[in-house]
């Protein structure tokens, strides 16, 4: 490690990063001498959760090791990098893309620095449980899908109204009915009325 990236992050105003610093000092003060980083650059967000990977800190680290100015990132926990795994996971294996590690100090199985033989083990681990996860997904929103049309859900974009449900609905329009009066007695939703009438209102602003 030449130069490192330590995250810090809290999720609101009570807690503090002593506990946090406290660990990664202790993990950097029990490293051999050869392995001490040269540089170590600092990023904190304070009230922020963890969900959310728009954190101001967060991205300028990201940023940081993608331009190459540091070659590891170190956090106290996983749950500090993200709260959820399958985030945490994608961005690491980005990371490695970079070329740049990963270490939690409190989670060694989670170390995977350049110096880890099982390295390679863990980001193709990592990699399988992020294909799944996909999978899973893609699969529930099939099932949805399928479920929806059992239902008798139409489902894609709506369709055109006709020239004659056009006529009808300003006819209706015109004969001073409300876009709800209007919705009701046609069978059709509000937002295909409030769509046509809209496009009407166009034409005769243009005209």
């Amino acid at each position: 490690m030449k130069a490192i990236g330590i995250y810090y992050r809290v999720s609101t105003g009570r807690q503090d990063f002593e506990s946090q610093k406290h660990d990664v000092d202790r993990w950097l003060e029990n490293l051999e001498e050869t392995k001490k980083p040269k540089k170590i650059l600092i990023f904190k967000d304070e009230g922020i959760s963890g969900k959310t990977t728009n954190r101001p800190e967060f991205k300028k680290m990201l940023d940081t090791a993608y331009a190459g100015k540091i070659d590891t990132i170190v956090v106290y926990r996983l749950d500090r990098f993200s709260r959820h795994a399958t985030t945490a996971i994608r961005l690491i294996l980005n990371l490695d893309d970079y070329g740049v590690a990963f270490v939690s100090v409190t989670q060694p199985v989670l170390n995977l620095g350049h110096e880890n033989p099982f390295r390679r083990t863990m980001l193709a681990a990592f990699a399988e449980i992020a294909e799944i996860e996909r999978e899973t997904i893609v699969a529930r929103v099939v099932a949805g899908l399928e479920a929806a049309k059992k239902r008798g859900v139409a489902l894609g974009a709506p369709k055109k109204l006709s020239n004659e449900r056009e006529k009808e609905a300003r006819v209706l329009r015109e004969e001073g009915f409300s876009i709800r009066e209007i919705s009701k007695k046609m069978g059709l939703s509000v937002g295909s009325i409030c769509t046509l009438l809209k496009s009407d209102q166009k034409k005769e602003e243009e005209e």
